[in-house]
């Protein structure tokens, strides 16, 4: 089991607790709205959005949700790493049409927790994202999960994330203690507003005590 997933490693740990905690503060956030997609993405690489999605994933499939991660990050991609598949097949796979949906969806040994990797890297991925084949995927999505989370590449520098953020019910921004700039962070919440994303809150990351 990958070091990663601490909240179903040490479930009672204080930093599961945490991760509950933010699963259950997105309820507040929405005033009241049902939260169906959550993007989760950060100002620049290395700020710990991945290992904060898989987590919460977690959490939420703890409480009983079926859950799916996609993994919207071709350039880099993280989460089948953490969950020890390949790559391929994955997103861009179904965006490039060579494949359905159901068959790059893994199961992992988390009960109720399913994973869509990447693929292969996209050249067009920003145009493809902002495509009705997206919109059949997010569909599918919805209609088989009760949570879709998206770990998304970083805001600058990727117009990746602006293509998605309006798609989603809701969006985390992630910083991280000791490296997210300032400027940086006020730049990447700017651009998410303009692309209409709803913000749902900001998570400081590796914040000392």
């Amino acid at each position: 089991m990958n070091k990663s997933l601490l909240a179903y490693i040490h479930p009672h740990g204080d930093i599961s607790e945490q991760y509950r905690t933010i699963r259950n503060n997105i309820h507040y956030a929405a005033n009241g709205s049902k939260v169906r997609s959550l993007l989760v993405t950060s100002p620049s690489e290395g700020e710990g959005k991945s290992t904060t999605t898989v987590n919460l994933a977690v959490c939420m499939a703890q409480r009983g949700d079926r859950v799916l991660i996609i993994d919207v990050n071709f350039r880099n991609p993280i989460i089948n790493k953490i969950f020890n598949v390949q790559t391929s097949p994955g997103l861009s796979n179904i965006l490039g049409q060579q494949l359905e949906i159901r068959e790059a969806i893994y199961n992992t040994e988390i009960e109720g927790l399913d994973i869509l990797p990447s693929g292969q890297r996209l050249y067009n991925s920003t145009e493809l994202l902002d495509s009705p084949l997206m919109d059949d995927v997010m569909a599918f999505a919805y209609e088989k999960y009760d949570m879709v989370l998206l770990d998304c590449p970083q805001v600058l520098g990727v117009p990746d994330t602006n293509a998605l953020a309006s798609k989603c019910d809701g969006v985390l921004l992630l910083l991280k203690s000791g490296k997210t700039q300032q400027e940086h962070a006020v730049e990447a919440k700017r651009t998410l507003l303009f692309a209409k994303a709803n913000i749902l809150g900001v998570i400081l990351n590796k914040k000392s005590v």
